[in-house]
Formats: structure tokens, sequence, C-alpha cells
């Protein structure tokens, strides 16, 4: 349930603030000032879709009504199966960049509406707000942020379990990206610890990696072991182990691959011998986060920081909002989330800017004035990667 005007002045009121932030706003900043500047400060570029929006906004849908059990899996699968026909029967309807990566998103999306779990628990919420205080006292926070957990349940012992629903690449989420990754999450799980008084150890938050499943198989020695594999290729990725499988099962050769090629084929196991078949079983995979006092009370200090930025950034002229943004975060032809993703790169406003800069460019530009330029790094993007295709949507 999203909050309304009303109810946000409630709250502005009763800490003394004259804003609420979300962390998508912040976000925005570390992804591209100049992103920041024309949507939040000037409003002068318009929201635009991409394929992923379009399909994130359903697969939000679909997920929230099976948590709220108005979908069975059937229903959803069907439902989703609806939406990729009238996007594929659609000529203006937008397109993935490749089609590889279209396969490989409808596949596993498809697989994951079909074969999923639901949250077993009580007290199952869909689209709860979390309010979380950042620097300042507790009746006196310097900021206020309000978001939405896709979803929130007690489980079975006892645990408040928040559960952020993913379809982009687990590379997106290694080891070194986790820490930014994970820092939204962080930030409403801190606002349940801040307001319900959970204690950190009991608080449960988890991203669901939608496009993937965890594999258990049974190894020889008879303890079980995992693998993490994509959910529409799963079956045809456990090839090697299920040849081992079948041979001590007894089955030839040729028969096996026989077999192996149906099971892989159909992306199930239903055709094979039960005594192969129970060596095997499929899972969600959840990145789970680690909470702690001390990583939850250094992520509330980042964001602290990031927000006297922003307001630093906001108190300046609109000329001086510009160098700033153009000092600190040059524009990257080959960031796929600038070209592609951001509202305002991808913006009729900047196009007529750099055709305009393309005609008064001097001819005596150097190439050192250019790098001299570059080496200067940005506030917000001190640790920034490139975002990468691959690593977005693949």
């Amino acid at each position: 349930m999203r909050l309304n005007k009303e109810q946000k002045q409630k709250i502005m009121n009763q800490y003394g603030v004259d804003r609420i932030w979300s962390f998508s706003r912040v976000n925005v900043a570390h992804n591209c000032l100049q992103e920041y500047i024309h949507t939040y400060l000037r409003h002068d570029v318009p929201h635009t879709d991409n394929v992923y929006t379009v399909f994130g906004s359903e697969v939000h849908d679909i997920t929230e009504s099976l948590t709220t059990k108005e979908f069975d899996l059937n229903t959803a699968s069907d439902a989703w199966k609806r939406f990729v026909k009238k996007w594929e029967e659609d000529p203006e309807a937008l397109h993935f960049d490749t089609e590889k990566i279209k396969q490989g998103y409808l596949g596993n999306l498809t697989h994951y509406f079909a074969n999923t779990e639901l949250p077993e628990g009580a007290k199952i919420h869909t689209e709860l707000p979390v309010m979380t205080k950042v620097g300042g006292t507790n009746s006196k926070p310097k900021y206020v942020f309000v978001g939405y957990i896709d979803t929130e349940y007690i489980d079975n012992d006892g645990n408040v379990v928040l559960v952020d629903y993913k379809s982009s690449s687990k590379s997106s989420f290694s080891k070194a990206k986790l820490p930014e990754k994970s820092m939204q999450l962080m930030l409403y799980a801190t606002g349940i610890h801040q307001h319900d008084k959970v204690p950190f150890e009991k608080i449960k938050a988890r991203f669901d990696m939608m496009k993937y499943v965890t594999v258990h198989y049974k190894q020889e020695n008879g303890k079980w072991n995992t693998s993490i594999q994509e959910r529409s290729i799963w079956v045809s990725k456990m090839q090697k182990k299920l040849e081992t499988k079948l041979k001590k099962a007894g089955i030839d050769k040729e028969e096996s691959r026989k077999l192996i090629q149906i099971a892989s084929l159909a992306n199930n196991m239903d055709n094979l011998p039960d005594s192969v078949k129970e060596q095997f079983y499929i899972t969600n995979y959840y990145i789970e986060l680690e909470l702690t006092e001390e990583k939850c009370q250094k992520l509330l200090e980042d964001i602290e920081k990031r927000c006297d930025e922003l307001m630093e950034l906001e108190s300046l002229s609109e000329e001086d909002q510009d160098s700033f943004a153009e000092v600190n975060h040059r524009y990257n032809p080959d960031d796929y989330y600038e070209t592609h993703l951001c509202s305002y790169h991808t913006s009729e406003l900047f196009k007529k800017k750099e055709s305009l800069l393309k005609n008064v460019l001097k001819p005596e530009f150097s190439v050192e004035e250019n790098n001299q330029d570059n080496e200067m790094h940005s506030l917000f993007n001190d640790d920034k990667e490139d975002t990468t295709l691959e690593e977005l949507f693949s």
C-alpha cells in the first residue's frame, strides 16, 4: 500500500523534515548526476520505459498476486504466457537488445512462474511501507526515508523475512557488487529494526534471483551438494552427473543419451527412472544478506553522506550544478546504463545538446585536455564500475 500525499505530510510534520526521501532518488544520483539534476530538480526530461521496465512491472504484479494467493502457480503461469503473447504480437512493442537475452529472460521467467516456491509463514504482506530514519536522533532525524518491501512475512521460526525479487543476472550481484546492490534492502531491514524493535538476528533479508534455481543433487558419497543454474537449462547443465547416475542404474550409453536428450528438451526429469530422479530436486535461488548492527550503522552513515552531498548540489545555481556534474560524472558512451537506461542521456534534450556541442567544438580541442578532465573522479562514483549488458540482463 503506497502512502498518499497526506500521510507523507503527516510524517514530515512529525519529524520536522521538508522531504520524504526514497532510496531510488539517491541511487539515481549514484548512477548519473545529470539524470538526478534533470529528473528531480528541473523536471525537464520525461520518464521513459524500456523493455526491462515493461516486463519488470508485469513480473512484479504476477509475483504479488502469487504472494497474496490471488494466483496459484497455474494461473500465474497462464497470466505470464498471455502477457508474453500480447507483447510478441504488438508491432510497436519495445524489444530486447539481442535474441539471446530475450530467449534467456523469457525462458527463465516462464519456468519461475510455473515452479517457484511460495512463502510459508504468517502475516504475509506485499508492498509494505517501511520508514527509516537517517542521521540526527530518533525523535529528530536528519533525513526520513520511506520505501516498499516486495514481500514481508513471519516464518515458522519467528523471523521477519524480507524478500526483494530480482530478474537480473547473478553476475551483477557478485561478492564485489553485493554491498552496493544490497543497500536498499538493508535500509528496509534497518527500518524494521527501528520501528518494531526487532533484533537484527531475527530479520532475514534476501534476494529471490528469479532467473535461477538451486539444484540439489546427491553425491556418490551419499551427501547432498548444490549447483546454481539458469532455470530454462538446468537439466542440460546436469548432463555429466546424469550420465554417471544412469550408468550406475544399469542403462547403456545409447539409451542414456536419449533419456538425457528428452529430459533436457523438456527441462525436467519426468522421463528418467525414479532411482535417478530422486537424487535431484530444485529450489529457488536466494542471496541471503548478513545483517548486523555494525553493518547497518555503516549503511546509515553512507546514506547520510550521500544525502548531504545531494543537498549541497541542490544549493548550487543551475550553471554550477551542470559544471559539477560534468566534472564529477562525465558522460560515458560505452556505459550501457547511460546509453540505454538513463532518462537524461536517452532524452531529446541531451541529444539536441550533444548535436549543438559537436557543431561548435573547437578543432584545437586536445587529447591532453580530455585526459586531464577524465582524471577527476566523482564524489558519488569513486568505486563505480561500468555496467555491462551481460550483467544487467543476460
